[in-house]
């Protein structure tokens, strides 16, 4: 039975260390490996309940540098601490009552305290919030473990000392003069104080954010960037969204925005519309001469995507830009127009169905249909379909309605978050590079003309360590930047862009930028299209997260 306290001790003491120096394994090599392939920490953003944990509660490097000062005097106390004690029992003076233990009988617990107090006002993300109150819990009842421990070698040296000193915190002698002990069963005592400090715990971390959100300031870098021209001759588009369905058209085509994943983020929609308009393959079914008729165009996947109830975007097995349309030809009611037959089942009748595979990947010049169509006979698709299709816009949280139409706009407003890379607020200039560098990729620029950035629409870039952060020591460093689209409401200004009631993400992209590439060579690689709406304001919150009151540069 002693042997199994000691390794529970000793596998308790062990696990608080590591929890609490995360940020010491974040900037070790492997880092990478550790959190992903060992810890699966990105596991808990799979689940809403538990995602919050990979937040920071505390802003980083709350109160400046105080953090990293407590961390500095914590293990410096600790280390003269633990010194005390091996020096004793090196020596077999017996019981060591000096130097730090004169004045309280656990000062290596005052020091772990001081070393997480500092560690969570420097990353202060809610895991190590909770671990740090887990752990202040478990030390009380190991310091008594101890204590029963010293009486047993000591005796009453050990009682004369316990008497005289305080217990942790010095001064505490003087609890013990009015304070009574309650006198209840440990099967309930310990229970209730652990019910206690998990309750503290989460009440620190509500009142915190809430806190954090009413005085945060954010950041950022903003620069108005000029978009590549589009193609010449594109059909004029209009967009909107009713019955619960986002959709752009143009004349007597329309294409809903989704309901599979990737069709819903901006400017997928219009890409599909427009290179419908040079389909050869499609010339035939798309061709109308009743001035009645028209098309409606849903998104399914081309395969099946990732696995069933997986949250956030899965892994495409047949890659973003390819995608099955089932396309819907009907006749439509006196008055209506296709809005209108899309959320009115009396305002429309199918007349035929065609499914086609596409591959909007595929080169301008090239053919959009990638395989063979497929023409079922009539009555298929049929109502039943159609009704399908639009339940899954519900189900899945598509975003509302696009006002703005992509390649429309010619200038477009990028901002970049000094976050959540804490580099980008410690080194403007490097802030300053990430801003510059983007603004002049011509490949960025154009997926943000694709997309449908400009007017309202916001392009908002969060830079993210990437593949070689840690092995080049940030001196040209990869960046993997997550952009995210953000819409301003009617009224609202630039300066309203991070009030959550005055703005709706749309879509997000991601960026990777390697700064080894020398101007005037193009740093961003691979362009990767992400993000339903509810992980979009869960990947905006996590960014944010380590944000503050102020910035600690002026920006």
């Amino acid at each position: 039975m002693k042997i199994l306290r000691i390794m529970a001790e000793g596998l308790l003491k062990a696990l608080g260390f590591f929890v609490i120096l995360e940020p010491v394994w974040m900037l070790l090599p492997f880092a990478g490996f550790l959190y992903g392939s060992v810890l699966q920490i990105e596991n808990l953003n799979q689940n809403p309940r538990t995602a919050w944990l990979t937040h920071f509660v505390f802003p980083i490097l709350t109160g400046g540098w105080l953090g990293p000062a407590l961390v500095l005097v914590g293990v410096v106390l600790f280390g003269f601490g633990a010194g005390q004690i091996y020096r004793a029992k090196w020596r077999r003076t017996g019981l060591v009552t000096t130097g730090l233990y004169r004045f309280v009988r656990h000062p290596q617990y005052i020091a772990l305290t001081l070393l997480g107090l500092g560690i969570l006002l420097t990353w202060g993300r809610a895991l190590m919030f909770l671990a740090f109150f887990l752990m202040m819990f478990l030390y009380y009842y190991l310091a008594k473990s101890e204590e029963r421990n010293c009486l047993r070698l000591f005796g009453a040296d050990y009682e004369r000392y316990r008497a005289r000193t305080s217990f942790i915190l010095p001064g505490d002698r003087a609890l013990r003069r009015w304070a009574r002990p309650l006198r209840v069963p440990a099967l309930i005592r310990v229970p209730a104080a652990f019910a206690a400090t998990l309750a503290l715990c989460f009440g620190l971390i509500a009142l915190i954010d809430a806190i954090k959100e009413r005085v945060r300031q954010v950041p950022f870098l903003a620069v108005t960037v000029t978009l590549p021209a589009g193609a010449t001759g594109d059909p004029a588009m209009t967009a909107g969204a009713t019955g619960g369905v986002p959709f752009v058209m143009s004349g007597r085509v329309l294409v809903a925005r989704g309901p599979y994943r990737n069709a819903a983020v901006p400017g997928f929609a219009e890409q599909v519309l427009r290179r419908l308009a040079q389909s050869a393959t499609l010339q035939d079914f798309l061709g109308m001469t009743n001035a009645r008729e028209g098309v409606v165009v849903f998104c399914a996947p081309f395969e099946q995507p990732g696995k069933a109830g997986e949250r956030g975007p899965a892994p495409d097995p047949a890659g973003p830009d390819r995608v099955r349309l089932i396309m819907m030809r009907c006749r439509l009611a006196e008055g209506a127009a296709l809005p209108d037959a899309l959320a009115d089942a009396t305002k429309r009748k199918i007349l035929r169905g065609c499914i086609a595979p596409i591959n909007l990947g595929r080169g301008e010049n090239e053919e959009l249909v990638e395989g063979q169509l497929t023409l079922p006979g009539p009555g298929f698709p049929g109502e039943e379909r159609w009704a399908f299709l639009v339940r899954q816009f519900a189900a899945q949280q598509v975003a509302p309605a696009v006002a703005t139409v992509a390649g429309a706009a010619e200038t477009a407003m990028l901002v970049v978050v000094q976050a959540p890379i804490l580099r980008t607020r410690l080194d403007p200039a490097f802030a300053a590079e990430v801003r510059d560098r983007l603004a002049q990729s011509p490949s960025f620029l154009e997926r943000l003309r694709k997309v449908g950035a400009g007017g309202r629409t916001v392009a908002v870039a969060f830079p993210r360590p990437g593949p070689n952060w840690y092995r080049e020591h940030h001196r040209q460093p990869q960046v993997s930047v997550f952009v995210i689209l953000a819409q301003l409401r009617e009224g609202a200004g630039p300066a309203e862009l991070f009030a959550r009631d005055r703005r709706d993400l749309l879509g997000a992209f991601i960026a990777e930028a390697d700064f080894q590439r020398a101007p005037p060579a193009d740093p961003v690689g691979q362009l990767s299209t992400i993000g339903l709406r509810r992980d979009l304001e869960e990947r905006w919150r996590f960014f944010l997260s380590g944000v503050g009151g102020s910035s600690l540069h002026a920006h």
